[in-house]
């Protein structure tokens, strides 16, 4: 029998394991430092700035001092746009998020913007760094900027302001929300809750004994305006919390027409993330068929059902008068002061207990205005029979003779 030799193991020396030991501990040191490196250059965070802006234009300043109405929209958009384009034609294309005005002040010869400005960048970027960046573009880029308004790029002021102070001048604003969209549609009749606290912070529950009984819609800190016929079995306040209840002097029940009223509360409510107050319309606002809206409330999810007690929301469209006032539909019920809104083939609707509250639309800005408020119609979600709101334009003059707002 042959004898086969025993195979010798081989074996790595040591100085050989030590340097394939050293060399993986390098790679894994480098791969680590770029993960790092990638990681805190590509981590974005945003930074708030408040902004000053001095312009003239051919409107004078009483013409755009009051908040919300067609006038300051027009101009604050305007001086959005120019401040975007700015923006979109320098090296802060992709850093730059939003500019939002918040209010004008008159000063000789022309008046000044106040704006906030937001951006994201490199968590390893000082606010002092990026504010002397967003300066020098601004001075840079305004100088060929093309108006109306005519801007003066020496004016430009920038101050970086934290979250807190931030939240503090958009709740000072009306009709700024957090939250969704206007492009979400969600249903309170068999629909689904408002997710987040605060993405309608202008909706107030009425209650009676601690049971909800209808909604309503803050407008400035001490007044919320409502439907007149919540109050129908309830002419005094119901708590320490309202001071006077006024319902339209017209409102005759049965009868849905002049369905207003306001209410003043006892005390002013701090305004928060989570409540705010919502925009008004001018007098000669125009509500468009086929427009979206929203309404939302605590309404019953069925007709006749009971109320609930999560905010639930729903995507309507504005429908034209002259079609609610078919005969098949409201019959030429439809009058001036009212306005409907939802679908003909029904599913969609508020329901009982949602009214007095909101029918809400943005504008191009993304301000939300109170254009309606939930007033009548036949059951809930039915085919042909879309929900009828109390047009808010046409009683714009009543309310500010109330309340001055």
């Amino acid at each position: 029998i042959p004898v086969v030799p025993v195979r010798k193991r081989s074996c790595l020396e040591p100085w050989v394991i030590g340097l394939i030991t050293f060399i993986s501990l390098i790679v894994l040191a480098v791969c680590i430092g770029l993960i790092v490196h990638y990681v805190r250059y590509n981590t974005l965070k945003p930074y708030n700035y408040y902004s000053t802006l001095s312009f003239t234009s051919d409107k004078y300043y009483h013409e755009f001092d009051k908040e919300a109405t067609t006038n300051f929209t027009e101009m604050s958009q305007r001086i959005e746009s120019i401040v975007k384009s700015a923006f979109y034609d320098s090296i802060l294309r992709k850093q730059f998020i939003k500019s939002q005005v918040i209010k004008f002040s008159p000063q000789e010869p022309g008046v000044v913007a106040h704006m906030l400005m937001i951006f994201r960048f490199p968590s390893t970027q000082t606010p002092e760094s990026i504010k002397k960046t967003i300066q020098r573009v601004l001075h840079e880029k305004l100088q060929h900027a093309t108006g109306p308004p005519q801007v003066d790029p020496s004016s430009v002021v920038i101050t970086n302001i934290n979250k807190t102070e931030t939240d503090q001048y958009l709740n000072s604003c009306c009709g700024t929300r957090r939250g969704m969209s206007s492009g979400t549609s969600l249903r309170i009749v068999g629909g689904e809750e408002v997710e987040q606290e605060g993405e309608w912070p202008w909706q107030a529950s009425l209650r009676w004994n601690g049971e909800h009984r209808c909604g309503a819609t803050l407008i400035n800190a001490t007044w919320l305006v409502s439907a007149a016929h919540c109050f129908r079995n309830y002419k005094d306040p119901a708590n320490d919390c309202i001071r006077r209840i006024i319902v339209h002097e017209n409102y005759k029940y049965p009868s849905h027409e002049y369905d207003i009223a306001v209410l003043q509360l006892d005390r002013p409510v701090p305004y928060t993330n989570a409540v705010h107050r919502v925009c008004l319309p001018d007098a000669s606002y125009k509500v468009k068929a086929g427009d979206a809206a929203y309404v939302t409330g605590f309404g019953a999810m069925r007709n006749d059902g009971t109320s609930v007690n999560n905010l639930r929301q729903v995507k309507v469209n504005i429908i034209d008068t002259k079609i609610c006032n078919e005969p098949q539909i409201y019959n030429n019920d439809i009058t001036a002061g009212m306005i409907c809104a939802g679908f003909l083939t029904g599913g969609k609707d508020a329901c009982q207990g949602d009214s007095g509250g909101p029918l809400v639309s943005p504008n191009s800005r993304e301000i939300w205005y109170l254009i309606g408020i939930v007033s009548w119609g036949d059951e809930c979600a039915q085919r042909n029979k879309p929900g009828v709101y109390t047009l808010v334009p046409f009683f714009r003059e009543w309310i500010a003779s109330k309340t001055g707002v």
